[in-house]
């Protein structure tokens, strides 16, 4: 990519290592840019906000957000810069046509740059239990039964959202032949992931040589924040979502449910409790599975895109007898149960713990905020020592301090939007 500048664009599949992946990227931005690549973001999630944006998307049950301009602002980066770039959002899988142009555009800048298309892709024995645990974290309480058995028989037609957010971003026949309609099939790769040799830095590998860096040393010591749930504690959340129904203002599920108990509390390492294995494909689904797999290696091998890594990754590689989340029984969740309740309480004592520094950070915000909406949004406050730089720090190693974490960066980012719009006027 140093060599001859090119645009690599990585639009998932969700639940085959993207968190890992974009986390490298962002860990290395620096590096990458010392090598004439650019990664073009300012913090590390803003490639969601941007695919939010470019997609057209609603969010959290609203169709307008801060998302809004995000790429705009991204694509302007993109075109300042001379040498190659690379970007990842699994939600660019399920672009439109005339969506793929647009990011494709964006992407090849003044410049001209040749783009690439870069999909990575496990078996669907893999993948449809692993989503449905992810739709679980989003507050569905549907069953993993229903879950599989609804795309099996319905397709893109099964239930909102998990019809186009599972076959419309995790078909790698679909997902890539809408890029094939702007993108040269040779610039179109598939990577897969491997059945046998596990663990994230064999995935870079893949990776890196689909796209160009597997001559840079870079750091892959990071840690994967998007860890899926085990059996037991999917399924007890599936219920705990359940019983919320409606009674649980949605507006703190995010902060509450998914980023605390589901993301920190479940999958903590120093509980008591080791977690349970991984949730598995109901075995009667499982020959169907196989041989739709085989159906989409075929489809994959006929369109002529460049493969990194075996087509066989994407065949089930056996049929795999675990537990069922529904033939879990009150005795077998009380342990995760205890202990989700253990860590529910171990984290509300930091919170009063922190109580006088979470309402001192408030009180900056309100101040920061108000102070960017008296100035110019390009001030020193985000140079090193700068007040919006302690925030961000500070923020980053207090979980709790999270949601004005991001109250603060939504307003920022409104009023560099508004300052765009305004061409450079004060905000």
């Amino acid at each position: 990519m140093a060599d001859q500048p090119r645009a690599v664009v990585h639009v998932g599949a969700p639940k085959t290592g993207t968190t890992y992946l974009q986390a490298v990227l962002w860990r290395n931005r620096e590096t990458l840019r010392e090598s004439g690549v650019l990664y073009p973001l300012q913090r590390p999630t803003e490639h969601f906000a941007a695919a939010l944006d470019v997609r057209e998307m609603p969010w959290g049950g609203r169709r307008e957000g801060p998302w809004l301009g995000t790429w705009d602002l991204v694509a302007g980066r993109i075109q300042e810069w001379d040498g190659s770039v690379v970007l990842s959002n699994e939600l660019l899988g399920g672009v439109t046509p005339d969506q793929a142009r647009r990011v494709a555009d964006s992407m090849a800048g003044r410049s001209g740059r040749e783009v690439h298309v870069v999909f990575t892709a496990r078996d669907l024995a893999r993948q449809l239990p692993s989503d449905w645990q992810e739709h679980v974290k989003h507050r569905h309480d549907v069953t993993l039964s229903t879950f599989v058995d609804d795309l099996v028989r319905l397709g893109l037609d099964a239930p909102e959202p998990f019809g186009t957010l599972f076959w419309g971003l995790h078909d790698a026949a679909r997902v890539l032949g809408t890029w094939a309609k702007v993108v040269p099939v040779e610039n179109i790769h598939l990577v897969t992931v491997s059945h046998h040799r596990s663990g994230a830095p064999d995935l870079w590998q893949r990776f890196a040589a689909a796209v160009g860096l597997d001559r840079l040393q870079l750091d892959l010591d990071v840690e994967p924040r998007n860890v899926s749930l085990g059996v037991a504690e999917a399924e007890l959340l599936r219920r705990i979502n359940h019983e919320l129904a409606d009674r649980f203002p949605h507006r703190f599920y995010d902060d509450l449910v998914r980023e605390v108990l589901a993301e920190q509390v479940l999958v903590a390492p120093e509980r008591g409790t080791p977690p349970s294995e991984r949730p598995t494909l109901p075995p009667v689904q499982q020959p169907w599975a196989k041989e739709r797999s085989t159906e989409l290696v075929e489809a994959v091998r006929a369109a002529g895109y460049h493969v990194v890594g075996d087509l066989d990754d994407l065949i089930p590689s056996a049929e795999i007898d675990g537990r069922q989340p529904e033939e879990l029984t009150s005795d077998d969740l009380l342990p995760v149960a205890l202990d989700a309740l253990t860590g529910l309480l171990g984290h509300q004592a930091q919170v009063a713990e922190h109580g006088a520094d979470a309402r001192e950070l408030r009180r900056r915000v309100k101040q920061l905020t108000a102070e960017l909406a008296r100035t110019r949004v390009e001030r020193d406050y985000w140079k090193d020592g700068g007040v919006a730089h302690r925030l961000v720090r500070f923020t980053d190693q207090h979980p709790w301090a999270l949601p004005a974490r991001r109250a603060f960066i939504g307003t920022r980012d409104r009023l560099r939007r508004m300052q765009l719009r305004q061409g450079g006027a004060d905000g």
